[in-house]
């Protein structure tokens, strides 16, 4: 995939992200835990081109959305720290091979770091920032960041895993290569007159 094009993926992929995760819809049984569908596509653009990719396009994504909300800079950091770990995993497990156990293998490791990188990372961020002990964190909180994170990477896991080939095959420039070799095959000039 040339340079141009591969930054024409990344620019679709995080205006994307950007948009779903402002349709983020709240978990009633979670206060205060959102759901954003926002690694979707950036995990996507990781899968196709490669971890630095996926990486830059969730930078860019939390980039425009604190540009359009202005929301708070901690949970915006933490949303960050959860994109990189997710996609950059999965991408740079799959880019090796690319087949579809391979797919479903990375997926399910970066689940896991996720989710624990993000139960770590509240654990050492969030007591400070909101003024409680880790105790109270550990006993009231941990649970349910470990859910939440474990949720939400199955979910885009699962919508990722179902269209992925389908997203990735309209992206790839070889495909628009081998049509143009066919095309140019059978132009007038190589026909009979």
């Amino acid at each position: 995939m040339s340079k141009s094009k591969q930054i024409s993926v990344i620019g679709i992929f995080s205006a994307l992200a950007t948009v779903l995760m402002l349709l983020e819809i709240p978990i009633p049984q979670l206060v205060g835990f959102k759901y954003d569908g926002s690694e979707i596509a950036t995990l996507i653009v990781g899968l196709m081109i490669g971890p630095w990719a996926g990486i830059l396009a969730e930078i860019i994504k939390d980039l425009l959305y604190f540009a359009i909300r202005g929301t708070d800079v901690v949970g915006l950091i933490m949303n960050l720290a959860a994109g990189i770990i997710f996609v950059g995993t999965a991408s740079m497990i799959y880019v090796r091979r690319k087949t579809k156990m391979r797919a479903i293998i990375s997926l399910i490791i970066a689940s896991i770091l996720t989710t624990a990188g993000m139960a770590l990372l509240n654990l050492v961020v969030y007591p400070p920032y909101l003024h409680v002990s880790y105790a109270f964190i550990l006993q009231n909180y941990l649970w349910i960041i470990i859910l939440f994170n474990l949720f939400k990477t199955i979910a885009d896991s699962v919508v990722v895993f179902v269209v992925y080939k389908k997203i990735s095959m309209f992206f790839k420039i070889e495909n628009w290569e081998k049509k143009r070799i066919v095309e140019e095959k059978y132009e007038s000039k190589n026909l009979p007159r």
